[in-house]
C-alpha cells in the first residue's frame, strides 16, 4: 500500500479534499480512497488518508471548485508501505485514544500494585483490545453492555443467549426494532458490534445458561476468557453461572432485577454479599450459602457492626424499591430463564435496564484498562 498522505487544509468539508486528491492524480478514481479521521494532534489539524481503501461516501465534485488547490497537499515523508495490520492499529488507536487517555490520565487508578507508573494511553488500548470477555444473556442488559464494551476497544466479544428478537423487547433491548423482530438477538448484535469495530472478534454461542451446561460453556472459553458479565434472569441458572465462574477462578460481574424499577440514578455496583432491595440476587445468595459452601453473614451483636467478608463477586443492583403488581411475585420466572414469555409481569424501561448494561461494562473496562481483575473467592466445597 502506498505510504499515507496528510492533506492540511482549512475547508469545511472532506468532500473538497477528496475531490483535490483526485485532481492530483493521487488516486484514480472514487473507488480507491477512503477518509480515515481527523487528524487528533492539534498541531496539524489535518485529513489523513489511505490510498487503495474502498469509498464509503458519495462526492460531490461541485465542492471542488470552490477549493484552491495550492500548497494544501504533502506527501508523507515516510517510505515504507502501511500494511494492513498497521494500518489496523492505526484505526484501533485513533477510535479508541479517548478510553486509553481517560485511564491513563487518571491519578486515582493505578495499573496494579506491582507497577509504580500509572500505563500510557497505548498500553491501555492494548490490554483493552486483547481482552475477552463473555456477555451471557442479550436482553434488556446484556444488549446494552455488549455495545459498551465494543465502543470502549474490547478486541474480543463472546455472546451466549439462544433467544430471537419479540416485538415487546422494544422498550428495553439495544438491537430490538421493527426489522429486527424474529432475528436471534446475537445474531443481530453481532452486525451491529462489527459495524462499530470491523476488527472486533465477535464469537456466538447459541444457547441458553442452564444448570447442566453453564460450567461447560465457561470452560469452553478457557483460556483465553477475561471476564463474564452475567445478564441472565434465571434463580438457579444465575448460581449455576456464578459458580462456574468462580470454580474456574474467572472475574463475573453478574446483573440483578432490573424490572419494575423507574429510577436509573440508584443503580450501584459493589459485592454480591452487600446487595439490597433485589429479590433476585437475594434469592441467589441464599442458595450459594445454603447449597454451595459459601459463608453466612453472622448476625451482629446490638451496638455492634459486623464485618461482612466480600466473596469478590461483583452485582449490579438497584437501591429502589422494586414495584409490586398485585398479588404476583416480586420476581417473575425465577426459577428458570428459558424459552419464557417475551415479557414480564413487572414493567420496564430502556434507561434503567440500560444502565445495568453500562455500570457493569464500565466495571470491566475499568478492570481490564488498571490490570485489576478481581478474581472470585473460592468457596469451601467441605462445608
Amino acid at each position: 500500500m502506498p505510504p499515507p498522505l496528510i492533506v492540511r487544509c482549512n475547508k469545511k468539508t472532506v468532500t473538497a479534499l477528496l475531490c483535490i486528491l483526485l485532481s492530483h492524480d493521487y488516486v484514480k478514481s472514487f473507488t480507491v480512497v477512503e477518509y480515515v479521521a481527523h487528524c487528533a494532534p492539534r498541531s496539524c489539524s489535518g485529513w489523513r488518508f489511505y490510498p487503495g481503501m474502498s469509498l464509503c461516501s458519495k462526492m460531490d465534485a461541485a465542492v471542488f471548485s470552490d477549493a484552491s488547490s495550492e500548497n494544501i497537499i504533502t506527501r508523507y515523508d515516510k517510505e515504507e508501505d502501511v500494511n494492513e495490520r498497521d494500518l489496523t492499529e492505526i484505526e484501533n488507536s485513533l477510535r479508541f485514544s479517548g478510553v486509553g487517555r481517560l485511564y491513563s490520565n487518571s491519578e486515582m487508578i493505578q495499573s496494579s500494585s506491582s507497577e509504580n507508573e500509572t500505563p500510557t494511553k497505548e498500553t491501555i488500548i492494548s490490554r483493552l483490545s486483547s481482552a475477552t470477555v463473555a456477555v451471557i444473556g442479550l436482553g434488556g442488559v446484556g444488549s446494552w453492555a455488549a455495545e459498551a464494551l465494543v465502543r470502549s476497544g474490547i478486541g474480543n466479544i463472546v455472546l451466549v443467549d439462544l433467544d430471537d428478537i419479540c416485538i415487546s423487547n422494544t422498550n428495553r433491548q439495544l438491537h430490538a426494532m421493527s426489522s429486527t423482530v424474529g432475528i436471534m438477538k446475537i445474531d443481530e448484535m453481532k452486525r451491529r458490534l462489527i459495524d462499530i469495530n470491523p476488527a472486533c472478534n465477535v464469537t456466538l454461542v447459541h444457547d441458553f445458561v442452564t444448570v447442566d451446561n453453564a460450567n461447560a460453556i465457561i470452560e469452553s472459553l478457557l483460556p483465553q476468557l477475561t471476564v463474564v458479565i452475567d445478564a441472565i434472569d434465571g434463580m438457579y441458572e444465575k448460581t449455576a453461572l456464578i459458580l462456574a465462574c468462580v470454580d474456574n477462578q474467572i472475574p463475573i460481574v453478574t446483573c440483578g432485577g432490573a424490572a419494575g424499577r423507574r429510577d436509573p440514578t440508584k443503580v450501584v455496583i459493589d459485592d454480591l454479599t452487600k446487595v439490597q432491595e433485589d429479590r433476585l440476587l437475594f434469592q441467589v445468595r441464599k442458595l450459594m450459602r445454603q447449597e454451595h459452601g459459601f459463608a453466612k453473614v453472622a448476625l451482629p451483636e446490638k451496638g455492634k457492626k459486623q464485618r461482612v467478608r466480600n466473596w469478590k463477586i461483583l452485582a449490579v443492583y438497584s437501591m429502589e424499591v422494586q414495584q409490586k403488581l398485585g398479588d404476583l411475585p416480586l420476581v417473575s420466572d425465577s426459577a428458570t430463564s428459558s424459552f419464557r414469555t417475551c415479557d414480564g409481569a413487572l414493567g420496564t424501561a430502556c434507561f434503567v435496564t440500560g444502565t445495568y448494561g453500562f455500570v457493569a461494562s464500565s466495571k470491566v473496562v475499568e478492570m481490564i484498562a488498571t490490570g485489576r481483575l478481581l478474581v472470585p473467592k473460592k468457596r469451601n466445597r467441605h462445608r
